[in-house]
């Protein structure tokens, strides 16, 4: 499955609840089995297919979840607004329990799963699996990973 926006998410941002570069947001990490939808209107479906391995507690407010750093940039050339998350590294993932990871999700946590929001979902290029060493999620600093066209 390629990567994609959740509508709630996408709402959000557009009413202003979420200000991608100044509303804490987090990035978690997902099983390759995870089915994202884009009508999911909480971190419930995500909560469950989390990554669970050794070095990673998942749910909310689990230490898993990394906090998202965010700059928006306008790109006149290309006539868009991209939205860069700053590159982040989850050390010592899995060894005596592992997983096959497919994919990273920014995500807006609220006071739980249910009552959170999920923003986007980012597909690997390839599935990694956890084996004990650091996952190094490298998000592309240039063009972005949410690209708003005019």
């Amino acid at each position: 499955m390629a990567s994609g926006a959740y509508s709630r998410g996408v709402l959000k941002i557009l009413d202003g609840t979420i200000d991608l570069d100044t509303t804490a947001t987090k990035v978690g990490l997902a099983k390759s089995t995870y089915a994202p939808d884009p009508d999911e209107s909480s971190l419930s479906t995500f909560a469950s297919s989390e990554a669970d391995c050794t070095g990673y507690t998942g749910g909310f407010a689990g230490a898993g979840r990394k906090s998202a750093t965010i700059t928006l940039t306008e790109q006149t050339a290309s006539n868009r607004v991209v939205t860069i998350i700053t590159d982040l590294t989850w050390s010592a993932l899995g060894g005596a329990s592992n997983n096959t990871l497919g994919y990273a999700v920014l995500l807006r946590e609220i006071t739980n799963d249910a009552a959170s929001v999920p923003i986007c979902y980012l597909n690997f290029s390839s599935n990694v699996t956890t084996n004990g060493s650091d996952i190094l999620v490298d998000f592309d600093g240039t063009n972005g990973n949410l690209r708003w066209a005019v």
